[in-house]
């Protein structure tokens, strides 16, 4: 829709966040566009957001600050941040999403994180893990996650109890941000060859940083709870037998999936912490960009080209060199990932299937359904994870996907 300087604009509800220095975070935490803006434009913002009209808005800055701002191209953006509500009286653009868990309100969890419980949670952590040591089974031997002779039981128990807790784990990153107030939801994503669940909180930009740190560390302490809490119960009650081996598989599962969040290469919850500590706003996309500055400046050297702008003119200075170190522990994590999926992972999902495909058909001719129903559990368990991986692989990679494949077509007309 066209805009004048008689429109009439109703905004969405905005998150607003004083960076100093005349900075301003500002955005919408349900669908987590958020933008850095001048004071200007903060001012200008709630005062529409206030039922101000485009004139009185553009006064209010004027009054505020001594400048003049064109209001019309401005609105204009925000309708492409979706920012805009309505305009002229018609609805445009997006419409809010609803956090997930809308009836948990902020009292039903704030207490949690008050310091006299964080206390209670910690010592509880630090006593399943000095029980562990004492036992000497503080890391688990790869065979504990063997539960069972069957291994489509072993899959199958495994993986309910991962997911349960996987659960668990994403509700306290939603219940920290709820106690804030903060918009959060569940969603399935991935990264690199990982299907994870995950909490998008992209209202976090609008939170304080004290906020952003619990929500970032409520997961892995929910997992450290968990683990502590597998420990003392084989201290107190000495299960044995499928109990205690189910303890200790759910255990060696927890231990490593903690260990894959300091994969800081990706965007996990320890390289948000880090991100906060270094006071970075996207160190993972600013990383990206410097990585693909540095290869086009070494194209265009090799090619006697004109070299690309740097982008890290573009990010304060505070945060150059931290993104210049960080690109290169992403290009070789992503590298080692990548590598250890091909010569591990890939090989071990190949002949996972295979065999649960060679148990099927040896139960179907032989008539012995223990066999079939081992091979379809893990068709069904394993499969429903890669398919599920491969289309948010896809949904999430489309745009980059139709242009790699749109080159290819013009290679090949070119031809």
């Amino acid at each position: 829709m066209p805009v004048t300087a008689e429109s009439r604009v109703e905004l969405h509800p905005l998150q607003y966040r004083d960076e100093g220095g005349g900075q301003w975070i500002v955005g919408r935490a349900d669908i987590g566009e958020f933008v850095e803006v001048p004071a200007e434009a903060a001012t200008f913002l709630r005062a529409l957001g206030g039922g101000t009209d485009l004139g009185g808005a553009r006064d209010r800055v004027r009054d505020a600050h001594g400048e003049d701002i064109d209001a019309v191209s401005f609105v204009d953006d925000l309708v492409d941040l979706g920012f805009i509500a309505r305009l002229d009286g018609v609805t445009i653009g997006e419409p809010p999403r609803p956090p997930s868990l809308r009836r948990l309100r902020p009292e039903h969890v704030r207490w949690v994180f008050r310091w006299p419980v964080l206390v209670t949670v910690y010592a509880f952590i630090l006593a399943g893990l000095a029980a562990s040591a004492r036992r000497g089974d503080l890391i688990p031997s790869f065979h504990v996650y063997f539960i069972t002779g069957s291994q489509s039981v072993n899959l199958a128990w495994n993986t309910a109890m991962m997911l349960t807790a996987i659960a668990i784990h994403e509700f306290w990153h939603l219940a920290a941000a709820r106690a804030d107030g903060v918009h959060a939801r569940f969603g399935l994503g991935t990264r690199l060859q990982v299907l994870v669940a995950q909490t998008t909180v992209a209202g976090l930009w609008g939170a304080s940083r004290r906020a952003r740190f619990r929500v970032y560390l409520a997961g892995v302490t929910s997992d450290l709870v968990i683990m502590a809490g597998c420990s003392l119960a084989v201290e107190v009650f000495a299960p044995s037998g499928f109990a205690l081996r189910s303890l200790q598989a759910l255990s060696l599962s927890l231990l490593l999936s903690i260990a894959q969040q300091f994969a800081l290469y990706m965007r996990t919850d320890m390289y948000y912490v880090l991100q906060e500590s270094l006071r970075c706003k996207n160190l993972y996309a600013d990383g990206w960009r410097y990585v693909r500055y540095i290869t086009r400046r070494t194209v265009a050297a090799l090619f006697d080209r004109q070299a690309p702008a740097n982008p890290l003119h573009d990010v304060p200075s505070h945060e150059r060199r931290p993104v210049k170190v960080y690109s290169w522990l992403m290009v070789l994590g992503s590298f080692v990932s990548v590598a250890l999926f091909l010569y591990y992972e890939g090989p071990i999902l190949v002949y996972l299937f295979a065999k649960a495909g060679e148990h099927a058909i040896e139960g179907i001719t032989s008539g012995n359904g223990a066999k079939i129903a081992d091979g379809m559990t893990v068709f069904a368990i394993e499969g429903t994870l890669q398919v599920l991986f491969i289309r948010l692989f896809i949904a999430k990679h489309a745009p980059k996907l139709r242009a790699a494949f749109g080159f290819f077509h013009v290679l090949a007309v070119r031809r």
